[in-house]
């Protein structure tokens, strides 16, 4: 194909008229003297394959003999023009977002031109004068009456909005540029575009044999073709050109945020930095969906990405824990399985933390002296109730004082100062035979000893004994899912001990406590005192620089403790909220909640495996999750791909 310069006939002419400008005086701004050859520009500071803005302004090659497009270094260009009758009469906050964000290829050339408001005015006037006139000629059964009075009425409400609320007029002119590597591509763009204006209520015109003049007119020189700019002219007033601006769109991109996926409206990233406290009233984020719907795969993605950037990430697993092991091992976490067969469950009445004022250090306030033991043992006992529910007030008492003597053979009071030894270390702690025995020494206090006997002698015994596990490990994931069924709330418990522990005892660093299934412990099988525990606990980890992830498949169950109080109050603690794939019934319970409009609650119900809405406050954005190859292969449970990984090793 032959190519030709861009030294064309209509850049000479401007060369010559600038010269000729140049020679008479006239003053010419250094755009232009750089562009038209009055200047050489220096080009000893710019690196050697740098784009110049002699590159953008005046490409190498152009070829212009194609009637539907023009190529510009190889680069096949295509544009279309919005013409003067083809926008909405009534338009909204940021109408020209669809163009904006049409996609890969497609740019926007957008100027307006502000017009002298007395002559406009008398221009006004006189057009509506000649209407009425001609209106009164023209039966109302004739096809243009209708046209004559859509134009008074227009006529009208331009001197209105001009004269009483000061608005400016303007012509406006948008010009649209789809760019290629090749002519089928090119073409597929530009039939995409022009369906997408139909959509919004606009008609695009392909500016045929005009390919040459509209790549000059979409130059950042203000220069628009006369051609052109005479079809593609549309009067506006200042409401509607500033309802109109470009550079509003539909990103998320925070500076130091963890990638979640693709903007679903325009594939753009999304990048979420859930600890920017600027932006973001807490880090919290709540997740939802059916079975399914890919929860479990996206809590880990990002549990994965923010432990690369050097956050602590601590995961409760109620279910399907075994789910969460290969990605631990490849990031070099630690794994435990809390159930009645694993020999690997940290310590349940260990005391992990030397203070209670875990504020103090942030604010360089000196620590308070509050008694730790004293912490510990209130939530022993709300891990106690859950084995037994009917617990009476003499019971508790009885568990308070067995408790207060437990710790004190290991030479463990209310003063802080007895929990370390000499060096710093923790002191040996006491196990659940040792609370037991006490138990069982006293004929009162023997019924109680009965429920912790399954975790002395019984099935669970494995449990109860002494662990020496090193928790200093900044990835770590609590399975409880190997845990039987009357167990099971105990053991979550335990889990979420445990990790408020380690998260209270973090010195400020940033964190995130991520559980699965929290209608687990909230729910309707929860009781208040476990529920109560755990909403305090998502409500404050946000003064540490924490954050808590949660997800729940069971949208009743979740609000079927106390009216639910404690799943509402989590919801309400959680800024961030992500409603992926839910039945019709489900969708309808967080509608109100949220603040859902019909057309979101539909599409929550027709979303895919992993997609989702994302919520924070009243910015609602569809997101299509992506993983890279290694987080695939470490998280997927599809069988198909299980099978295919088996027989390729095998």
């Amino acid at each position: 194909m032959k190519q030709k310069t861009t030294k064309h006939a209509s850049q000479k002419k401007k060369r010559r008229i600038s010269t000729e400008d140049a020679a008479s005086g006239r003053n010419q701004s250094p755009l232009k003297r750089l562009l038209f050859g009055e200047e050489k520009p220096d080009f000893t500071e710019l690196e050697v394959g740098s784009t110049t803005i002699l590159d953008i302004l005046s490409p190498t090659t152009v070829d212009t003999k194609s009637r539907d497009h023009i190529v510009v270094d190889g680069v096949y260009h295509a544009y279309l023009y919005v013409t003067g009758y083809g926008y909405s009469t009534t338009v909204g906050s940021c109408w020209l977002s669809p163009l904006v964000e049409a996609g890969e290829g497609v740019s926007l050339s957008f100027s307006v031109q502000r017009q002298n408001k007395d002559k406009i005015l008398s221009k006004i006037a006189q057009t509506t004068m000649v209407n009425r006139s001609r209106m009164r000629d023209v039966g109302d059964t004739r096809q243009d009456y209708e046209e004559l009075e859509s134009a008074i009425n227009s006529g009208l409400y331009l001197k209105e909005a001009m004269n009483r609320d000061g608005e400016d007029f303007y012509y406006m002119h948008t010009l649209i540029e789809v760019t290629a590597p090749d002519a089928e591509t090119l073409e597929q763009r530009v039939t995409a575009v022009e369906k997408l204006c139909v959509s919004v209520d606009m008609i695009a015109r392909r500016c045929d044999y005009q390919n040459e003049q509209a790549f000059l007119s979409s130059l950042p020189l203000l220069s628009l073709d006369a051609d052109i700019e005479r079809k593609s002219r549309r009067n506006a007033l200042t409401s509607g050109v500033a309802a109109a601006f470009p550079l509003a769109s539909y990103e998320l991109s925070d500076r130091n945020g963890v990638f979640l996926g693709l903007n679903m409206y325009n594939r753009s990233p999304v990048f979420l930095d859930i600890y920017d406290d600027y932006k973001y009233t807490n880090g919290n984020i709540w997740i939802g969906g059916s079975s399914g719907a890919g929860k479990t795969f996206t809590l880990q993605c990002i549990g994965g990405r923010l432990r690369q950037q050097g956050k602590q990430v601590i995961f409760i697993a109620p279910k399907k824990g075994h789910e969460f092991r290969p990605l631990c091992e490849m990031l070099g976490g630690l794994y435990l399985r809390l159930s009645p067969s694993s020999k690997d469950c940290p310590n349940l009445m260990a005391i992990r933390r030397k203070s209670l004022d875990a504020y103090s250090g942030l604010r360089g306030l000196a620590a308070r002296d509050d008694s730790v033991l004293a912490d510990k043992i209130s939530r022993l006992i709300i891990w106690y109730s859950l084995h037994k529910k009917d617990l009476s007030e003499e019971d508790r008492n009885y568990l308070d004082s067995s408790l207060v003597e437990c710790y004190r053979r290991y030479g463990i009071t209310f003063d802080n100062a007895t929990i370390t030894n000499e060096d710093g270390s923790f002191k040996k702690m006491p196990i659940l035979c040792d609370w037991y025995d006490i138990l069982s020494e006293k004929a009162e206090t023997k019924h109680l000893a009965v429920v912790l006997a399954r975790y002395v002698t019984g099935s669970a015994a494995a449990m109860g004994q002494r662990n020496d596990i090193n928790l200093n490990n900044k990835y770590i994931v609590l399975d409880t899912s190997g845990m039987p069924d009357d167990l099971l709330l105990p053991g979550i418990f335990w889990a979420t001990d445990v990790a408020n522990d380690l998260i209270m005892d973090a010195g400020g660093d940033l964190s995130a406590l991520i559980a699965d299934e929290l209608w687990s412990l909230v729910g309707a099988n929860s009781n208040p005192i476990a529920a109560g525990f755990i909403q305090e606990m998502v409500k404050t980890i946000r003064g540490l620089g924490g954050a808590a992830i949660t997800s729940t498949q069971g949208m009743q169950d979740l609000f079927g403790l106390d009216g639910g109080k404690y799943g509402k109050g989590i919801l309400d603690s959680s800024r961030i909220k992500l409603v992926m794939q839910m039945e019709d019934q489900e969708a309808r319970l967080i509608q109100g909640v949220l603040n859902l409009s019909e057309d979101e609650v539909r599409q929550i119900t027709r979303f895919r495996r992993g997609e989702g809405l994302l919520c924070i406050g009243y910015n609602h954005v569809p997101i299509a999750f992506h993983a890279t190859s290694k987080e695939y292969d470490a998280i997927t449970t599809s069988p198909t791909d299980l099978r295919a990984r088996q027989e390729a090793d095998g």
